[in-house]
């Protein structure tokens, strides 16, 4: 697993609903289905391809599948299809109404031949399916283009809930049938496989069918057909994502973790010398705190947040500089470590990640790499370009819409500069005489107060995100202000929050997503569901449909390799960058539109030799 510094996205909580970490298949852990478990034969001749080939063709019907992995080696590395020594055991599949196949890679090798051929033109069906899906693309060249995942459409039926998704759990949930569960961490690289491993690798994929069918009867039910239908249509161009991966500058990454190290350790020195603590461990909370309050600075916790707005302009300062150093070490290392043989990091990417639709990602959490050095680490190859392209305020652009908030709306239209109209605004000026720096107040007033900030929220916000410091005096004016600027935010709050006091289960993105709210929450956390959501998933529509549109319309020879939040990273051969670029806006900004029409988008875009660059 990733190092800490690279957690998961602040806002919202990564949703773990199947046991990445197993030897075996990553559903994991599964509860026995019979007294007599039914054990499929295992196929080890490449003769018996041509007939199982044959049967799915004629069939003309979606194939249930699954794969179990190993170490040749560790069993840590049976997850990862990048590592020359992972490997895939079996392939099981199944047609409905049938008794499963279970192929054994190991004896027939990775050349599935006329099986390879059927499964691309066939529908697949499977759980977690894009773990399966990257292994098929990496290990055997199989680029499986429909597919329809049972994690994926459970996730989305039960998004916000603590309900877990893993195969085991829907399996149970939806057909009532109890599964084994005692092979997921067995050894699938022996010589020999036993009865209960065929056992347990048939019963992955004998219920898919009628999962799915179950499944899909309640996506309709829920309303959620059109949003399914976008997930299963994006799981192939992710698994692609995943594929490319992006090209790492070793050396360099080497030497800023090198040079974060060192300063890392004089920063340390200083603080110890600063708080007169020669002995202090600066990375011990609990000391700290003690030695800042001997030295007359109290705070509540030594969270970034907090010290921010507490600085002394001497020793917060050499603390923050010892933590931010300290970070980007440890991110490097980090960086580092998931570099995969072919000199690329291969992030795992999860659509469904997160309880509004966000995307997720890990090993490692690429959205957690600020601006800066490192991201200058990560480059186009020679004879290639990258073209960064990301969304200008597009939470800024959908909340005007969902919030009818005119004012906005009407400033997008006319090309007006928001953070600098919202500062201008709140601080009682003229938006000509908004200087640089009083134009850093409006981004955290409309990025937090968006979001129902309180002033003291506001204050810390302001200052742990954009280095602004403000009183909470001032806080509390600037969001009065801003509340009364934009009326229809301030009624789009009323409402929801009259809504939360009522109880309210579910809230939904303009494309119908659901994210249910739990019976539990209080009131404050169904307010900020209530509002969260329609955004933030809002805008996690429109970037899975734009991903879908640029996948569609790159050149020759160009991929889409990374996403992060608002942004995409495409990897283009140098002499079509000017019309990648083109393309990728263009796309891009039809996806904005056939969600929210009401606002102006804009996409900016520039030709790269660095993620960095942009």
């Amino acid at each position: 697993m990733e190092s800490s510094a690279f957690g998961e996205d602040e806002t919202e909580e990564s949703r773990g609903d199947e046991d990445e970490f197993s030897a075996g298949h990553e559903d994991g852990e599964l509860a026995n289905a019979h007294e007599d478990p039914v054990i499929p034969p295992l196929i080890t001749e490449h003769a018996a391809l041509y007939a199982i080939a044959e049967e799915i063709a004629i069939a003309d019907a979606p194939v249930a599948l699954d794969i179990e992995t190993y170490h040749a080696d560790r069993k840590s590395g049976a997850l990862n299809p990048f590592d020359p020594c992972g490997n895939i055991r079996l392939l099981a599949l199944c047609l409905p109404a049938r008794e499963p196949w279970l192929l054994d890679l190991r004896a027939l090798g990775y050349d599935l031949g006329p099986v390879a051929g059927v499964l691309e033109t066939a529908e697949v069906v499977g759980q977690n399916l894009k773990f399966d899906l990257l292994w098929l693309r990496v290990k055997c060249g199989i680029k499986i283009q429909k597919a329809f995942c049972t994690m994926t459409a459970s996730r989305l039926l039960t998004a916000g809930s603590k309900e877990p998704n893993d195969l085991a759990t829907i399996v149970q949930r939806h057909l009532g049938i109890k599964l084994p569960k005692d092979q997921g961490r067995s050894d699938w690289g022996g010589l020999f496989l036993s009865p209960e491993q065929l056992a347990y690798s048939g019963d992955d994929v004998r219920h898919l069918h009628s999962l799915r069918a179950k499944l899909e009867a309640e996506l309709k039910a829920a309303a959620l057909t059109q949003v399914a239908a976008l997930e299963m249509e994006l799981l192939p161009a992710v698994v692609a994502m995943e594929e490319a991966g992006i090209a790492v500058d070793q050396l360099r990454l080497q030497s800023i973790r090198d040079s974060a190290r060192d300063a890392a350790q004089m920063a340390g020195d200083r603080v110890r010398e600063l708080l007169s603590s020669p002995a202090l461990n600066p990375g011990s909370t609990d000391q700290i705190k003690a030695a800042m309050g001997r030295a007359g600075i109290v705070v509540a916790n030594t969270k970034e947040e907090t010290l921010k707005a507490a600085d002394d302009g001497r020793i917060i300062p050499a603390i923050l500089e010892m933590r931010a150093a300290e970070k980007s070490a440890q991110q490097a290392e980090t960086l580092l470590g998931c570099i995969a043989h072919d000199g690329r990091i291969h992030g795992r990417f999860e659509p469904t990640g997160t309880d509004t639709g966000r995307f997720a990602c890990k090993s490692p959490n690429l959205q957690n790499i600020g601006r800066g050095s490192l991201r200058e680490c990560f480059i186009a190859p020679k004879g290639m370009s990258l073209v960064v392209a990301d969304y200008s305020q597009i939470e800024l652009r959908a909340a005007a819409v969902i919030a009818g908030e005119t004012k906005m709306i009407e400033a997008y239209q006319r090309g007006e500069d928001l953070h600098r109209l919202t500062a201008a605004t709140v601080l009682g000026k003229n938006v000509a005489d908004v200087t640089k720096e009083e134009r850093q107040i409006g981004k955290p007033a409309n990025f937090g107060l968006l979001y129902g900030q309180s002033a003291k929220g506001l204050v810390r916000y302001a200052a742990s995100s954009y280095g602004v410091t403000m009183s909470e005096e001032q806080a509390y004016s600037i969001r009065g202000a801003f509340f009364r600027t934009y009326g229809s935010i301030r009624q789009w709050h009323g409402e929801s929050r009259i809504k939360a006091e009522r109880g309210v289960a579910e809230v939904r993105t303009v494309l119908g997503r659901r994210r249910l709210i739990p019976s539990d929450a209080d009131g404050w956390e169904r307010f900020t569901a209530l509002v969260n959501t329609p955004v933030q998933g809002g805008c996690a529509d429109v970037m899975k449909k734009a991903i879908l549109l640029v996948a569609k319309r790159l050149p020759q020879g160009t991929r889409v390799i990374s996403t992060v939040h608002d942004e995409l990273i495409i990897e283009t051969p140098e002499d079509v960058a000017s019309e990648t670029l083109t393309t990728v806006q263009t796309a891009m900004i039809e996806a904005m539109v056939a969600l929210f029409p009401a606002v102006p988008v804009e996409v900016e875009a520039k030709v790269c030799k660095s993620w960095g660059e942009k």
